[in-house]
């Protein structure tokens, strides 16, 4: 299975590794989002705006539990919720599994895609070859010196 993502410029005119997912909505419409893929990141989050448009169930989070980034404790809500990904050949894989949301819409501009979810795919990120790749059995990568 490969998922392809692209790298894409935000506002800021920095092009960072991206890919497209969807999440169903309360009503059951699936609604697409950009999710930064941050390697670096332990959790996958919704934007505020994203998780807002979503309009599904949320929970407060686990006494304990925190978000925590470059810039700082953000405060957030649990989601159980599925992802659903695009596969290069047109089909779709969801991944499912408790999620977060930001509350604060000034926490992050996009939603990020972290090792919660990252881990069930190699992750390639080439900025060099312009290639964002999740890879999932029955693929697999080889690295060769040109």
């Amino acid at each position: 299975m490969v998922i392809v993502g692209q790298w894409l410029k935000g506002l800021d005119g920095v092009a960072r590794p991206m890919i497209r997912a969807k999440v169903k909505s309360l009503d059951g419409i699936s609604i697409e989002d950009i999710f930064l893929v941050d390697i670096g990141a332990d959790r996958t989050v919704f934007s505020a705006h994203f998780f807002t448009a979503l309009e599904v169930p949320s929970r407060s989070p686990s006494a304990g539990m925190m978000l925590e980034g470059i810039s700082g404790m953000c405060p957030f809500v649990c989601v159980d919720t599925s992802l659903i990904f695009t596969r290069e050949n047109g089909t779709s894989v969801q991944v499912h599994g408790e999620l977060a949301a930001f509350t604060d819409p000034n926490a992050t501009d996009f939603s990020i895609l972290g090792r919660d979810v990252l881990n069930n795919f190699d992750v390639i990120i080439s900025r060099q070859r312009n290639e964002v790749l999740l890879l999932a059995p029955n693929h697999r990568y080889q690295v060769i010196q040109d």
